[in-house]
């Protein structure tokens, strides 16, 4: 396999052009994690070329990305542990609606309702993962205290669990101690915070612990 010079990756970007588009795809599911962590040397000199140009997309190590921007840890967290269906199927807990498709979407990108029979592309798949995170989750997430100061892996691990458990967790009735945890800053704890929700006794509690410390991880990580 070609060499890939991270250094250099982004020099020749055009986010006109869908084989870049598709190409930044690509190392988004497929570079190892300490690839997106934003002490990384490229991720500095990326940083440096996007505030001169202007024009390149969202970088992984997002430390010094907007508030509004979608970590793209969290998105490979996502991938991981959601499941990725390019034929429309009923609503596992309804057995009707919401007709979903591809990593949980219920909509199309111009907000149309999916029907059974639909099929989409993985690049359609992703795309809509994209689009569903920056329109509804991270509105939410971006008025969690600190949240601007918070780097990738640590606004990753939030949209992770979110996605699993509602946009509006932060606050809610059920989340009283990752909600304590976030509004005094007690980063340290929010790992072990996190692993409490994930449905003790249940028939999903192994799956959900794996989820719950992946996303301890990538918080302590960022």
């Amino acid at each position: 396999m070609a060499r890939i010079d991270l250094h250099n990756f982004f020099k020749f970007y055009d986010e006109r052009n869908p084989n870049h588009i598709k190409a930044v795809q690509w190392l988004e599911d497929n570079l190892p994690v300490k690839f997106l962590e934003d002490n990384v040397d490229w991720a500095e000199i990326y940083r440096g070329k996007k505030s001169s140009a202007g024009s390149a997309p969202a970088a992984p190590a997002a430390s010094a990305a907007p508030s509004g921007d979608v970590p793209m840890m969290g998105i490979k967290l996502i991938k991981e542990f959601e499941g990725c269906h390019l034929s429309a199927y009923p609503d596992p807990l309804t057995g009707g609606l919401p007709i979903t498709i591809g990593w949980g979407s219920t909509r199309d990108k111009n907000g149309k309702p999916f029907q059974m029979g639909d099929k989409i592309t993985q690049a359609e798949a992703d795309e809509l993962l994209i689009s569903q995170c920056k329109n509804q989750f991270i509105p939410a997430l971006t008025k969690i205290p600190h949240w601007n100061e918070m780097s990738d892996g640590k606004r990753g691990a939030l949209l992770s669990f979110a996605y699993n458990l509602g946009a509006g967790f932060y606050g809610g009735d059920n989340f009283n101690t990752i909600t304590k945890r976030l509004k005094n800053k007690e980063w340290d704890l929010v790992p072990d915070a996190l692993y409490l929700y994930r449905n003790p006794g249940s028939n999903v509690e192994a799956g959900l612990a794996r989820r719950r410390k992946a996303e301890g991880e990538a918080w302590k990580k960022g």
